[in-house]
């Protein structure tokens, strides 16, 4: 059968192209990033990899803790704390929440806020702890509910000194003493005592 010499032309044209290597498609530059790496960078990054882990797991585990806790220690403490802090806790079990700990956040971050609008309970706190209360009061939404934990030592603290004042007044009572102006060595006692031991629990 002949061909006209148009036809041969398209013919050789077409098997030209069907046996000339096929271009391979342009490499993303995060591919070649990763085609690049040696295997000291792939250790280091599975090492990497499992010390994140660890430390979401310790944090889960610590915010597991602090929520099945936490009403057990608002309750104890009702007479120390703001009178809305079991609704606080009633409000936050009625969300949901993705993981413990953005549960967690949101309970610490809301009674941290509850507990700092009373003054009372700022200037039951050391100087050192006053001003981490101003810190915690400066920050943005979202990073009080991201740091709340870093925080959470301020009401821990003021429960404890607050206990503290309470108890010295009681035995002042019992004891007939009033504070004088210098203050009252038994009320300043207890209240070393206090911190001290909720210090000792931090360690």
């Amino acid at each position: 059968m002949a061909f006209t010499p148009e036809q041969e032309a398209a013919i050789l044209e077409f098997i030209t192209k069907s046996s000339a290597p096929a271009e391979k498609p342009a490499e993303a530059p995060a591919q070649k990033a990763e085609a690049s790496k040696t295997v000291v960078d792939e250790a280091k990054d599975a090492v990497n990899a499992e010390k994140k882990a660890e430390i979401l797991l310790a944090e889960i585990q610590e915010s597991v803790k602090f929520n099945l806790s936490v009403k057990d220690f608002v309750e104890k403490n009702k007479s120390i704390l703001p009178e809305e802090a079991g609704k606080i806790l009633a409000t936050v079990d009625g969300k949901n929440y993705g993981n413990e700990n953005e549960k967690a956040n949101y309970i610490r971050k809301n009674l941290l806020e509850s507990f700092l609008e009373k003054q009372e309970n700022i200037d039951a706190l050391e100087p050192s702890q006053k001003i981490k209360a101003d810190r915690f009061k400066a920050l943005a939404e979202m990073d009080k509910l991201k740091k709340s934990n870093e925080f959470w030592d301020l009401v821990e603290l003021g429960v404890v000194v607050k206990h503290g004042k309470n108890k010295a007044k009681e035995l002042n009572k019992v004891n007939g003493v009033s504070a004088n102006p210098s203050g009252n060595p038994l009320e300043d006692k207890i209240l070393a005592k206090a911190a001290e031991k909720f210090n000792f629990n931090q360690k």
